[in-house]
């Protein structure tokens, strides 16, 4: 019994001893120090070796050493062979040929990178560190991915990850909004900070299954942001939320694409509300439970009245016009059902004096605004003693589906409020783009379906038109297509903006380009288009772009849309020139030799041809020259020689009544790059207003608008001579068509 205590007493002696030991078997933790320190900031550095070039590869032979933490991570998959550092005064990305970087190069580390020997440069616009690569297609160098081993040889880990060191930019949209020298190398790389931004597309995935997918985020500005999402990130199937939402991303920049941002991890969108966006803005309801707490957003509802005179503070049922017009134009009343009459379910909206809201939305003078939906942003605060919705600022920040009388546009500030902008399969939507063409500018409304997996119906649809008091009930655009798939772009007349309801679905005919070989095909104006057999009621036109899974490839692009462009409804006096008389009578009312040509109200043309709208393109009938003002003839265009021998004029009669403004649509039938030429208004002989029209950078066949405000009173001519830029001395340079001169009496 002995024998077995003192082995009892021995062996829990060694597991005791082995038990106190058992810390010191662990090695301690080493923590790694750089051999540099940083001499120069990253915003220095970038700043030091930029080049506005889109692709370049440069060497760095000074002893430059930056430093920063790392903001970015791959872990989820959506950020791709590169790491993002920053310093806190601006940020750059790191090319490397590797994935799951992550692992060795957390989010918070500080990494010091000597630099001398090293390389920095562009790939296709984005400024980062890299190595040398030829790029034969172009001819150029530019910044490619190093191996992972270069970029462990240059990095030196200082301390261990600390995610209070990471700098997150707090921005707007607005501050992206161009993206010059500057603004990329202040922005570019850095980690930032949205707020009060929604997706266009929530409450769908982040990503297609089959390809990467932008998401759009916008402001209640209208500035907007793709937000790339990887197909192969972790949380590609997660619903992006809607409503009013916080984004956190690493802003990056390519020279084809713009500024874009990519996520870390779904965690980065942070929701912060369900509605008040102007995409999905409260309900009155919802509206009125948030008075005076403070909250804000867009609201909507239906316009059900007015405060009645003399009322200061609404009490009662009786204290509201239930109808339109209203007595006063200084108030709106608003409810969630189109006939509702309980003042305590309604909110009560001013309309400041001025302000283009009262202009356009009061009852009083547009009665038609009566029951119609409207989105409005303010604060939800008590006015006149009831629910109210208050502004903190501009008072025009309001959205009505009210008939408009005309259209003229050319989308250079984006898609319109009023334009609805529908996705009813594939989740892709229109949007706006700008490129450079022959030195020429060109901002249009574009689809891009990027070889989509799914099959695709989005719809940009129109204002409701008021096609029964436009003066010109017509109706026109200009398209081009890219070579891919087919042509799946259609125009519709509809009565109302949502397509899948609709009881009329009238599909339109217009003239569409032809599918290019290559590239993208010549701009082709649509032709006028007669809305006139529809003057009985309200309408909207829509281009769908409509195509199967298979056949989602065709990028297409609309531009120059009108509607009555004049502006002018039936009850307002406009004067316009005769040339649709000119030639009237003969074998012939169009004709290709020069010559003087007069119209029966005296307008002269001389060292003129006068050529003709038609459907085609057979000189010389143009298809682009379109209709008369009046939509039911074809228009004649005088047609200017642009050589120095014969220079081709204009002149009208001497007219009465002055004018408030002048109008008119001017192109080039035929070959050449080039026009200028000037518009003189002369009283008594002299010039009192001049115009200079040049474009060096012509599109043949295709129709510009003219419109100048003047301010003319009693007698003038209008008089139109071609400059004749290319100084030749032939009559077959620099040709230009004038057509549909019209202006505004001032008397």
């Amino acid at each position: 019994m002995k024998r077995f205590n003192y082995y009892l007493s021995l062996m829990l002696l060694l597991v005791f001893t082995a038990a106190c030991n058992d810390e010191f078997d662990q090695p301690p933790m080493v923590i790694p120090v750089a051999e540099h320190t940083a001499n120069m900031t990253i915003a220095e550095f970038k700043a030091k070796h930029w080049q506005d070039e889109r692709n370049f590869i440069d060497t760095v032979f000074e002893d430059e050493i930056i430093h920063g933490w790392v903001t970015s991570s791959d872990e989820e998959g959506n950020i791709y062979k590169q790491l993002y550092i920053s310093d806190g005064t601006a940020g750059i990305t790191v090319s490397i040929d590797q994935g799951s970087l992550y692992t060795k190069y957390r989010i918070g580390q500080e990494v010091v990178i000597p630099m001398k020997g090293r390389y920095i440069g562009k790939f296709n616009g984005t400024y980062c560190l890299g190595i040398p690569y030829f790029y034969e297609a172009q001819s150029v160098w530019e910044s490619n991915r190093m191996s992972m081993e270069m970029w462990n040889s240059m990095a030196e880990i200082n301390g261990l990850p600390d995610i209070s060191k990471v700098d997150t930019t707090v921005i707007e949209l607005s501050d992206i909004a161009t993206a010059d020298a500057a603004t990329q190398l202040k922005y570019m790389s850095r980690l930032v900070r949205i707020n009060g931004v929604s997706f266009t597309a929530g409450g769908q995935a982040f990503s297609e299954a089959e390809n990467s997918t932008d998401r759009e985020i916008v402001d209640d500005n209208g500035n907007s942001l793709p937000v790339s999402n990887s197909n192969y990130a972790s949380f590609r199937a997660n619903i992006l939320p809607k409503g009013i939402v916080d984004i956190v991303g690493q802003l990056s920049y390519t020279a084809s694409k713009g500024f874009f941002l990519l996520l870390r991890s779904a965690s980065d969108v942070i929701p912060v509300g369900t509605g008040g966006t102007k995409a999905e803005p409260f309900t009155v309801a919802e509206a009125i439970e948030r008075q005076n707490t403070g909250a804000k957003g867009w609201v909507g509802g239906y316009i059900v009245g007015a405060v009645a005179p003399e009322v200061t503070t609404v009490s009662s049922n009786a204290d509201i016009e239930w109808q339109a017009p209203t007595t006063l134009d200084n108030t709106l009343v608003i409810a969630d059902d189109p006939e509702c009459k309980d003042y305590t379910k309604c909110l009560i909206i001013p309309l400041p004096q001025g302000s283009s809201f009262r202009e356009d939305v009061n009852l009083k003078n547009n009665p038609k605004a009566y029951k119609t939906y409207l989105k409005v942003k303010g604060v939800f605060a008590t006015y006149m003693g009831a629910a109210g919705l208050t502004n903190e600022g501009s008072y025009d920040e309001f959205i009505i589906d009210l008939p408009v009388i005309s259209i003229v546009e050319g989308f250079d500030s984006g898609i319109p409020s009023n334009w609805t902008n529908l996705a009813v399969s594939g989740g892709k939507y229109w949007d706006t783009y700008k490129y450079t063409s022959g030195g020429r500018e060109i901002i249009c409304a574009q689809f891009r379906p990027q070889k989509s997996s799914s099959a695709i119906e989005t719809w940009l649809i129109t204002p409701k038109l008021d096609i029964k008091n436009a003066r010109d009930k017509i109706f026109s655009f200009t398209s081009e297509v890219h070579k891919d798939g087919n042509n799946n772009l259609e125009l519709y007349l509809l009565d109302s903006k949502d397509p899948t309801t609709a009881t009329v679905k009238v599909k339109l005919n217009p003239t569409w380009p032809p599918k290019p070989s290559s590239g993208y095909s010549a701009w082709v104006s649509s032709g006028v288009i007669d809305l006139s057999q529809w003057e009985d009621g309200e309408y909207y036109i829509g281009f769908c772009y409509d195509a199967p899974a298979s056949d989602a490839l065709t990028t297409w692009c609309i531009d120059d849309v009108q509607f009555n462009p004049s502006g002018k409804s039936l009850n307002e006096v406009v004067t316009e020139s005769d040339f649709e008389t000119i030639l009237q009578g003969q074998e012939r009312d169009y004709t290709t030799t020069l010559g003087t040509y007069t119209s029966d109200a005296g307008w002269v043309a001389t060292n003129c041809s006068i050529l003709k709208g038609g459907d085609g393109d057979n000189n010389p009938v143009f298809a682009f020259i379109g209709k008369s003002l009046d939509g039911t003839t074809w228009a004649k265009a005088p047609t200017m020689c642009g050589g120095t021998t014969t220079v081709g004029t204009i002149v009208s009669p001497t007219m009465k009544g002055g004018m408030k403004q002048l109008r008119f649509s001017y192109g080039c039938a035929y070959s050449g790059s080039v026009l200028s030429f000037r518009v003189d208004i002369k009283q008594n002989g002299s010039v009192v207003k001049t115009w200079t029209v040049s474009d060096y950078q012509v599109v043949q066949r295709q129709a510009y608008t003219f419109s100048e405000n003047c301010s003319i009173n009693g007698e003038f001519t209008i008089e139109f001579t071609n400059l004749c830029p290319s100084n030749a001395t032939g009559n077959t340079r620099d040709r230009v068509s004038i057509w549909n001169v019209n202006w505004d009496s001032a008397n």
